[in-house]
């Protein structure tokens, strides 16, 4: 299932450089496997669970940027990753689980043409 979400995040991160190439974003590591060793550096470092798949830092619509959590067609998200969308939406950004590439890209799509909030 692992496997599945990476490449959705692949597909949706090509995506996103080629359509929106001067968007400034990020991704998260979460879903990457790692050793217990590395898992508590990045603990330390300052990752938390359930934190989103992505995230767009273009202020649009009144929003201060777009988060997502990306899940296949059957996932669904732990209680983490739904209290970090809640909580984002409510300090106003745009937040969303989506499931699949297609969903996430027309995401994108919608959020960034939206007009730039300054």
């Amino acid at each position: 299932m692992q496997n599945i979400e990476h490449n959705i995040q692949k597909s949706v991160i090509t995506y996103l450089r080629y359509a929106y190439p001067t968007a400034l974003f990020c991704a998260s590591a979460g879903g990457v496997r790692t050793s217990f060793k590395q898992a508590v550096k990045m603990k330390q470092a300052g990752y938390i669970k359930g934190y989103p798949d992505l995230a767009i830092h273009e202020p649009r619509g009144g929003y201060h940027g777009l988060f997502i959590e990306l899940k296949t067609e059957k996932g669904t998200a732990s209680p983490e990753q739904r209290d970090w969308i809640a909580k984002l939406m409510e300090r106003g950004y745009y937040a969303q689980i989506c499931k699949g590439s297609e969903q996430a890209i027309n995401l994108i799509d919608y959020y960034l043409s939206g007009k730039v909030t300054r």
